[in-house]
């Protein structure tokens, strides 16, 4: 009988969501194991302790948090393996947010579904990207989005779900930005307020911010929104998503596959949605390796 596919579940995604789905989880065939977390952080021990017994698939059970840990741990040890040897990433969206199983086109409303195609044996390779020395897939963002993060308190995400981002972007919106430098060789350096960064074309959950973007092309695509307020900021994103592109906005978009972003004063960035405990300067650039993932 082959190994259990190991599924590292937050309990506390979503509020208790991912608690109460215990049971169902186990009920599905072929029966995972489970592997529950129990404070932050281990979600990257446990999944560098598996990949490094050997399993070929290790799944994230939550949201863009639990994906994020799990995806340090694998790399971490792929890092140190040929290609063949490589742990797989296989992603349960069961928390807040989940933008990545988007991006995989992956059923989160029916688990049930979900799990059949992460279990079914099938895999994509997509290009793989650091920050500084952090992985990440899907996208990135220095400065106003990652300071909404790095506002919103867990407290705050357990009662208001995604509204306690809008929350924490109204806070935000009020305060002075930083002035934003990108760097890339060969160009004059562009100044801005925010950088979005997309591996894939979704930003946000469903929401389509990358249209040119393909995470198997080896470019990231980037939007550096120049010298603005948060307001105009907030406002220029609401015409993005109702217009699409307009040649007369305020921003510049890109496709690089390397470059740097300075800052003054120093800014925050956040990779895959989540906060990373460091600060600009930030090189992006591809992993020397790709990530193969399960749907």
């Amino acid at each position: 009988m082959p190994d259990r596919i190991p599924v590292i579940l937050n309990p506390a995604a979503r509020s208790t969501q991912a608690a109460a789905r215990e049971a169902s989880l186990r009920a599905l065939t072929p029966s995972p194991e489970l592997v529950l977390t129990t404070a932050p952080g281990e979600a990257r021990e446990i999944a560098e302790k598996l990949a490094r017994e050997g399993h070929r698939l290790v799944v994230a059970g939550g949201g863009d948090g639990t994906m994020n840990e799990v995806l340090q741990g694998i790399c971490a040890v792929n890092a140190s393996r040929p290609p063949e040897q490589h742990t797989a990433l296989g992603v349960l969206p069961l928390g807040t947010m989940n933008v990545f199983s988007y991006e995989l086109g992956l059923p989160s409303a029916d688990i049930s579904v979900c799990w059949q195609k992460i279990s079914s044996g099938s895999r994509r390779e997509i290009d793989l990207w650091m920050a500084n020395d952090h992985y990440f897939v899907q996208l990135a963002g220095v400065g106003f989005d990652a300071e909404i993060i790095q506002e919103t308190p867990w407290e705050r995400k357990k009662r208001l779900g995604p509204l306690s981002y809008v929350v924490s972007a109204v806070e935000v919106l009020g305060r002075t930005p930083p002035v934003l430098t990108v760097k890339i060789d060969g160009r004059p350096d562009l100044l801005g307020s925010v950088v979005l960064v997309g591996a894939g074309k979704h930003y946000g959950g469903p929401v389509q911010i990358f249209p040119k973007a393909d995470n198997q092309d080896g470019l990231l695509d980037v939007l550096v929104f120049r010298q603005l307020g948060g307001w105009e900021f907030a406002q220029m994103i609401r015409a993005i998503l109702e217009r699409g592109y307009d040649s007369a906005l305020d921003l510049d978009y890109l496709q690089v596959s390397e470059f740097t972003v300075t800052a003054e004063p120093a800014a925050p960035y956040e990779l895959d949605g989540e906060l990373i405990h460091d600060t600009t300067p930030v090189v992006f650039k591809a992993a020397p390796f790709k990530l193969n993932v399960a749907v």
